[in-house]
This record gives structure tokens, sequence and C-alpha cells, in this order.
């Protein structure tokens, strides 16, 4: 290896001994992040006005720079072109390319160019921040997924300590917290469990006004319960898997959820390889699919169910783990990391069954990164496999998501179609559940075809109070949203912004960390604060709204957010320049 590059932290470039290379100035490692992180090769011009913009000869300074850098990493063929290109000597590592390595040490990982702030242009520093959120989220979910698989193979020693990373580094992330509790209580530390508890439902109170959700301290319980004398403990977990589910497709979340914890206790006693997983896979699945983000936990049991049904040498049930796994890894925006995990589900499946959820989950996926056409072209494999497996409830989610693709492409009249379609089998399978999200798709459709606003609001306001008995936030934050959008277009603004605020806060009220729903949210509120000609809060906002699309790896709307700061710039400093007080003479 010749030298090495790291741009994660304070930069530095180390030659082949692990000697500091002098580089003098800011500028000089802001340009050489952009260059070695642009998609495509960036042009002299552009790259100059957006690093030197103050610079009486910008093109001046940037061949400065890129000398500087060309000594600093003693190669004279490197950063030439123009377009520029790195042209890197064979053997260098540059840390920012191989986040997704199994050999790059996440625990040394700080943000992108340290606590540095460079002098450059406004569209610098949005690409700044954009590339400091999408590095921060990989991070964060490595530190997350390489501590789930620590607990899965019992390394409790390296999953603690990733742990207690994973808290530094998202204090006020609900999910950090409950994986650490976890991994304390798995390797017998009781009371560090229970004490992590106190301490963060502290911390939440002080800094968020309220405490952590109940999975937080489930997270650090012991099993309390024994089954009952007479039957085999295989029957009894059988007995209470069977409830567990059945409670749960009657809605009765908390009750399924409890019985299924203690048919794992059980099974996990009687040393039976396949029971354990199968009751792992379920109860990971039910939190999953929970109203309350169980997620982090949920992911401890998935990777433990993969790992035990491969060994076992039951396929059905490892698919089913890591189709699971990639949905928890969409919802949190990995998308990479999603797909790998649905790819390697489907490659093990067997049957429609299997294959519609896993191509429903790719689906909504790709969608979520802005790729609308891949992703209703899974959805539509996904119905035909549901189809093919009689599975109303498989069908209808497909139809829903495709619904909101649709919707989010402009195409809205197929929209409504598959919409309909959704709604037709959420009445026939009396799926309560998940029908408040549908109204909301089906309602901001027709709000966007021209229905008239003040006739979608009671549907819409039975739908949101039916979210809130089901505290399901996200379908909370999707309800409200869409009745400040019809208060938006009958004119009455703060009435409208009332309702998106309250969207807002609802998004992430459980989860504590970024979501879909919030990342849509944002959109609505900058959008009526242009209509309302409020660039100050618009800008804000969508300093929000980039930052979050970000790190949920939401291509589309990183794009649409750039593009509207950009449209927004000029008519602010317009303001800004008519608020600050004349100088007289």
């Amino acid at each position: 290896m010749s030298s090495t590059i790291r741009l994660l932290g304070e930069p530095v470039i180390l030659d082949r001994d692990g000697l500091l290379r002098p580089v003098r100035g800011h500028q000089a490692w802001a340009l050489l992040a952009r260059v070695l992180l642009a998609r495509r090769p960036l042009d002299r011009r552009s790259l100059a006005a957006e690093l030197f913009p103050e610079t009486a000869d910008p093109l001046g300074s940037l061949r400065w720079c890129l000398a500087s850098l060309r000594q600093a990493l003693d190669s004279s063929d490197s950063l030439r072109g123009d377009p520029l290109e790195p042209n890197l000597c064979p053997g260098i590592h540059v840390d920012v390319w191989h986040l997704d390595r199994d050999d790059f040490d996440i625990e040394q990982a700080g943000a992108l160019l340290g606590t540095f702030a460079p002098r450059c242009s406004p569209e610098f520093s949005t690409w700044l921040l954009i590339e400091r959120e999408r590095i921060a989220a990989i991070v964060d979910a490595r530190v997350r997924q390489d501590t789930i698989r620590a607990l899965a193979v019992e390394d409790y020693e390296r999953a603690i300590r990733l742990a207690e990373l994973g808290v530094r580094r998202e204090p006020l992330t609900e999910a950090a917290h409950i994986l650490l509790t976890k991994s304390l209580a798995l390797a017998g530390r009781q009371k560090a469990a229970l004490a992590h508890v106190a301490v963060t439902e502290e911390l939440f109170l002080e800094e968020l006004g309220e405490r952590p959700s109940p999975d937080l301290r489930a997270a650090a319980r012991q099993p309390v319960m024994a089954s009952p004398s007479g039957i085999s403990t295989a029957a009894y977990v059988q007995s209470m898997l069977r409830s567990g589910l059945a409670a749960l497709a009657a809605g009765v979340v908390d009750v399924g959820i409890e019985q299924l914890r203690r048919a794992l206790r059980d099974a996990e006693r009687t040393g039976d390889g396949h029971l354990t997983a199968m009751t792992k896979m379920e109860l990971g699945t039910a939190m999953v699919h929970a109203c309350r983000g169980h997620d982090g936990e949920a992911a401890i049991l998935l990777q433990q169910a993969m790992t035990l049904a491969r060994g076992a040498g039951r396929v059905a049930i490892a698919s089913s783990a890591l189709r699971e796994l990639g949905y928890v890894e969409a919802l949190a925006g990995q998308r990479l990391a999603a797909d790998g995990y649905l790819a390697a589900a489907a490659e093990i499946a067997r049957g429609d069954e299997s294959l519609a959820g896993i191509r429903a989950f790719q689906g909504f996926n790709l969608i979520g990164r802005g790729d609308h056409d891949g992703g209703l072209r899974r959805l539509e494999q996904a119905l035909g496999h549901a189809r093919a497996a009689g599975n109303r409830r498989n069908q209808c989610w497909a139809l829903a998501i495709g619904a909101w693709g649709l919707l989010r492409a402009g195409r809205l009249a197929e929209a409504e179609g598959w919409i309909a379609g959704a709604l037709v089998l959420v009445e026939a399978e009396h799926w309560i559940a998940f029908r408040p999200w549908a109204i909301a798709v089906a309602g901001e459709i027709r709000l966007r075809r021209g229905a008239d606003p003040a006739a979608l609001r009671p549907g819409l306001e039975e739908a949101f109070a039916l979210a809130c008995q089901l505290d399901d936030t996200s379908w909370e934050a999707a309800c409200a949203k869409v009745i400040g959008l019809t208060y938006a277009e009958t004119g009455e603004m703060q009435r409208a912004q009332l309702w998106l605020s309250d969207a807002l806060k609802r998004s992430t009220r459980n989860t504590k960390r970024p979501t879909t729903v919030q990342v849509e949210v944002l959109q609505s509120k900058v959008e009526v604060c242009l209509r309302q000609d409020d660039f100050v809060a618009a800008e804000a906002l969508a300093r929000e709204w980039i930052a979050v699309a970000a790190r949920m790896q939401m291509d589309a709307h990183v794009a649409r957010a750039a593009e509207v700061i950009a449209q927004i710039r000029p008519p602010l400093e317009a303001v800004q320049g008519a608020r600050r007080p004349q100088a007289y003479a």
C-alpha cells in the first residue's frame, strides 16, 4: 500500500510508513473529498466556483490545491484532467471507499472531514451536508448490524462495545439504547442493563420531555414464567405460538407479542434448534410489524433465527428471517443492506407465498430510494405471487405500496386504481391495523386529482383517530399530513401548518430516528411555507428535509430538496438584505 487517505474524522494522508504528509488549508481537503466522493468526474470550472467563490482567480486556486494534494500523495499523475478524475496510484487506501468491507474498522469512523468547516459556496455546503448525513447513516447502520451479528454468535463483549459506540453516536435514538440494554442482559449483566434503562429514561425526560417506550425495559427483562406441568415443553411452545399469532392477527399486539415471548423462553430450554429458530423468527417478524418500533430487538431475534435455521437445514425459516431483516433495513433507509438481505432471501425462497413478501419488500425499498419504475416492477411480481398463493393481505400491501409509488411518480390515475383495489381488500380482510395508511394514501391521491378537500376530511379524520387508538405513530403522521394538505388547498394556512407540525412530531415519536413519513412531512411543510412566501422558514425546513432524506438514502427527495434550496436562495437573500439596518452618512 503506497499511502492512506482518511476523510472520516480529522482528515490526514499517511505515507507507506504511517507518517503524516502535510496538506495546507481546509479548501484542499474539501477539494479532495469532493473529487473522491463524486459519482462522476467534475469539470474544473464548476468545481472552482463551488470551492473558491470569493477568490479573484478560482481556477488558479484550484490548480494550487491540486498541486498541494499531488505532493502529499507523492503522485504526479493523480487528480488531473478536465473533467477532473482521481486516478490514484494502485493500492492506495481511501477509507470512505470501503465502508461496506468486513475489514473496515467501524469503531474508528468519525464524521466526514471531522470538524472542518471550509469557507466555500452554498452549493458546496449543501453537498457536504448531504454527504455527512449519508455517510453517518451508513456508519450507524454498520454499528447496529455488527452488534446484532455479535449477539447472534454470543460474542457479548464485542456486542457491548459496539452497542456503547452506537449509543455515543446516537444518544437520543431509542433503538441504540435497546441494543445496549439487550447486549448487557444477554451477557448476564442484569444490574447493568437495568441501570442503563434508568439512566436512559432520565436522559429522555430531560432532553425530549418524554420517557422511552416500554420496549426499552422489555429488553432488560429476564424469563419469569415456566410451562405448565403435565405437558411437554414443545407442545406448550406450539400452543403459545398459535395463540400469539392469533392475537396478532386480531390486532391485539401487546398480548400477541407477550405470548410469543413466553413461547421463546420455553423453546430455548428444549435445545430444539428448529423450534427455537421458528419461534425467534415469528417473534422477530411480529415485532417488526407491531405498531410500536421494536426493530432493534427484532433484528437480533431474526439474525439468531437465520443462523439457527441454516444450521438446522430449515431453509424456509432462514428465508423468512432474511426477508424481515431486509424490511428492517429498508425501514431504516439502509438501501444496500436491504438489497443484500432480500436478494439472499430470494435465492433460497420456495413457493409463491415466500416470494410474494420478498418481492413486495424489494419494491418498497426501491420506491423509497426513488426508483419508482423498478419498485413497481417488483410489486407487480409480488402481486402475481400473492394471487397464486391466495394471500389477500400480501396483495393488499403490494397494491397500497404500489399506489404510494405511483403517487410519488406523479402517475395519479394509475395510483387511484391501485389504491382502490387495496381498499377493497382492506375491508374484505377486516385489516383494521392497515386501514389508516391506505386511507391516507387514497386521500392524498384524490386531493392531488382535484377532489373537494373538505369532503375528504371526515374520512381522513376517522382514519387518524383509528391510528391514534392503535398507537401507530407512522399512520398517525401520514393521516395528519394529508389533513394538513387539505387545509392548505382551501387556503387555511395556519391550520395546515398546525396539522403538519403535529404530523412531524408524531413521525418519530416512538422510533426517535429518521423515518420515511418524516421526510414526506418535511417536504409538505416546505411547500406550504413557499406558498406563504415564508422563505426563511422554508430554507431552514428544506435543510432539515435534505439531511433526513440523505440519512434515509431517499435519493429522489435529496435531489428535490437540493433544487428547492437553490430556488429559495435568491428570494431569501433579498429578504435578508431588506432586513439589514441601513448605514447613514
